[in-house]
């Protein structure tokens, strides 16, 4: 459609016979009915992000009218303890749960980045209003996110399959946003799910930076940033390397290598300036430069005979772990709300079955290496989740999925390209659906909690 209108636009502005006799008041307008091809990418662009992201404040005003987060303000209470002029909690809440007591202190073991970002907030209001804070930090977040993968999107489409048209651009975005865990996790407003939407703001500014100027303190800051909330993701690094080695295969190995090198040296000492920061931040708190604080966490009785007995990660937790993120299906009962899911999780494609199309990506020879490097960025931090020794409880879908996720469904919009659109669009609006009536169930009913 913009194509097109290009096309007219050029030939109304190339002189000619017709063209000589309009007045120039006449030529005026006919040129506005045609806008540049900018202009027509600035109104959809915005009009998209303005309606998804109102969309997002609606649901969250609702969210939080029925009934505002309760405990998992670990963040609120951190910032609290540094503006005290401690690592650890300064004021204690009533619920210790995912607290670290470590010689006679309780600290918050997750990485400290969420707290960094709310720390204004709670200079300003303190304790008054914890779960406010939180909620609104998570809902802010994301919605900058619907705009961080509207510009991945843009960039990443306009370079690999769909040329200048937001319509499929507005179709994978709406898949982002709420047919995926992205939209339950913005919503909840506890420690666990906002640690996941600040890593994948972080992820999402990674990726567009690998895809467009791939700038290797840049790509690694952003990285680096991810890493200081989810530790997890991390091992997405080899997207970055894959297609550096991408940029630089054509030509001999004397020249290939360093400039190979040239970009994966600085990529990396960013990287490790942020893995060192964190583990100088466990020495401070805990005394060992290894010990993240999650061995001594005060976690739940459900769940801490496994990881007292067989550590953070072990195969003892891979069956559990594979079958919550991949197998568990929905659950059909007699009574409302007839649809519900396991708190323990739900499995990937039945939440998300657009993802599916990931299968089809290395169909199309020319994109292969892509689809190398985001498989690779997925599947190492799922390796490891797939160790872990929660499955994410209590939840819809599989929060740790998040991880991962701009990684699969860039994967999956590149696999979407060999399917009729009737198809694609169909899975988008089964994704959009299960997730919407996922969160509509944990917001309004009280489901089993094991």
């Amino acid at each position: 459609m913009i194509g097109d209108s290009i096309g007219v636009a050029k030939r109304l502005s190339e002189p000619n016979s017709e063209a000589k006799q309009e007045t120039p008041t006449e030529h005026n307008r006919e040129k506005q009915k045609f806008p540049t091809s900018l202009e027509w990418g600035r109104k959809g662009t915005v009009l998209l992000f303005v309606s998804m992201a109102t969309l997002y404040l609606l649901i969250a005003l609702v969210r939080y009218l029925h009934g505002p987060p309760g405990i998992g303000q670990h963040f609120v209470y951190l910032a609290d303890g540094w503006l005290h002029g401690h690592l650890y909690v300064h004021d204690l809440p009533h619920d210790t749960q995912d607290f670290t007591l470590h010689n006679g202190h309780w600290y918050v073991a997750f990485p400290p980045l969420p707290a960094v970002l709310m720390l204004p907030l709670v200079a300003i209001f303190h304790l008054a209003n914890p779960p406010l804070i939180t909620f609104s930090l998570s809902v802010g977040m994301g919605i900058l996110n619907l705009g961080l993968m509207l510009w991945v999107l843009k960039r990443f489409s306009y370079s690999q399959f769909v040329g200048q048209k937001l319509i499929p651009v507005a179709w994978l975005l709406g898949l982002f946003a709420f047919g995926s865990e992205h939209l339950y996790a913005v919503m909840q407003g506890h420690v666990w799910e906002l640690a996941h939407i600040v890593a994948t703001t972080f992820l999402l500014l990674y990726i567009g930076e690998t895809l467009g100027k791939r700038r290797p303190l840049v790509a690694g800051l952003f990285l680096g940033l991810a890493v200081l909330s989810r530790t997890t993701v991390l091992f997405t690094f080899p997207f970055f390397v894959l297609l550096a080695m991408k940029t630089e295969h054509m030509r001999p190995l004397k020249v290939w290598l360093p400039g190979v090198l040239k970009q994966l040296v600085p990529f990396f000492a960013m990287l490790g300036l942020f893995v060192v920061g964190m583990l100088i931040y466990n020495k401070a708190r805990f005394g060992s430069f290894t010990d993240f604080g999650y061995t001594g966490m005060n976690v739940n009785p459900y769940i801490s005979g496994g990881l007292h007995k067989y550590g953070l990660f072990s195969l003892h937790f891979l069956p559990t772990n594979f079958r919550y993120m991949w197998l568990e299906p929905p659950k059909l009962i007699p009574s409302v709300p007839y649809l519900i899911f396991s708190t323990h999780g739900t499995g990937i494609f039945w939440t998300t079955p657009a993802l599916l199309f990931a299968f089809l990506a290395f169909r199309s020879p020319e994109r292969r290496w892509l689809a190398g490097a985001l498989l690779v960025a997925s599947l190492l931090p799922m390796a490891l989740l797939l160790l872990y020794f929660n499955t994410g409880w209590l939840q819809f879908g599989y929060r740790f999925s998040l991880d991962f996720l701009p990684f699969a469904l860039l994967l999956a919009a590149l696999g979407m390209q060999q399917v009729p659109a009737w198809s694609r669009k169909t899975l988008i609006v089964l994704s959009v659906f299960m997730n919407v009536w996922g969160l509509f169930v944990f917001m309004f009913f009280h489901l089993p909690l094991i």
